[in-house]
């Protein structure tokens, strides 16, 4: 399998310090986090500068297009944007894969107002809407050579993981796979037994990550402010499970710990690494 780092478990770097970080700390790759991307773009440098700079890490994907099911004609439009912006820049960089969130973010973040998405809808709605979109990106990304890889957000109206395989599967795509994200799919009631039953086709990579348990049927972002290992998750299990099925992609750690966020992003990516590693032995 291979180890990229994810970018979340050195949020305050900058891409440039990502990629170096991940070289010193043996990762094997890197799934590269957008926002950095795009942070590093949007001051005027350029996609051909980082080419030599990933030359000897794998740039295994990079994340995200979010809530994939926006129906208002102005949010569609945007959606169908950013889908072609990343998947362009992807392309340029030599990613393969590009990752899709179902939506919407907010209610994980605690937030109310705003974006809404499909909450309030029936599940065949949900999916005919979402499949309809999905469809859309799915050419998108083969315009580009991209493969998508889905993480439904576990308290988005799309969260489960036969919902995402039945989108997968009512979609007809083949260029859609599913990211199965550890802590996503653990509070949203997956077993290691339900991972073991997938066709490897149909994994697009793992996220790596822990949970606090949750104290009541509200899932919040905050769940996940924990060290990976020190949480309630079977993490050697839930590898175990996947590795059953033949998958022998990529898997990445992510981390969304403000503690750890300010101890030294070296050592947290090294440790990091150390343990995806232990738990492939």
């Amino acid at each position: 399998m291979i180890i990229a780092h994810n970018g979340t478990c050195t949020m305050h770097c900058n891409l440039l310090t990502d990629i170096r970080i991940a070289k010193e700390t043996g990762y094997d790759g890197i799934e590269i986090s957008g926002s950095k991307l795009y942070r590093y773009l949007n001051q005027g440098l350029t996609v051909e500068s980082l080419k030599p700079l990933l030359k000897d890490l794998l740039p295994v994907a990079v994340g995200y297009v979010q809530d994939i099911e926006r129906q208002e004609p102005k949010e569609y439009a945007a959606l169908l944007q950013e889908c072609e912006r990343m998947c362009s820049i992807a392309e340029a960089l030599g990613i393969p894969m590009v990752q899709l969130l179902t939506g919407p973010i907010g209610p994980g973040l605690r937030e109310t107002g705003g974006y809404q998405g499909l909450i309030g809808k029936t599940w065949p709605e949900v999916r005919d809407r979402t499949v309809k979109n999905l469809q859309v990106l799915s050419e998108i990304g083969k315009k580009h050579a991209i493969v998508f890889y889905l993480e439904p957000l576990s308290w988005a109206p799309l969260h489960t993981l036969r919902q995402a395989v039945e989108l997968i599967d009512c979609a007809g795509v083949d260029n859609v796979t599913l990211l199965i994200d550890f802590w996503h799919h653990w509070t949203s009631g997956t077993k290691p037994e339900d991972l073991a039953k997938l066709d490897k086709k149909m994994i697009g990579g793992v996220h790596f990550c822990d949970s606090l348990p949750p104290t009541s049927d509200t899932i919040t972002h905050d769940l996940r402010e924990v060290w990976t290992g020190a949480g309630h998750i079977p993490l050697k299990a839930w590898v175990e499970a996947i590795r059953s099925t033949g998958f022998d992609g990529w898997m990445s750690a992510e981390l969304f710990s403000p503690k750890h966020w300010e101890m030294d992003p070296w050592r947290v990516a090294h440790n990091l690494e150390e343990m995806m590693r232990f738990t492939l032995i």
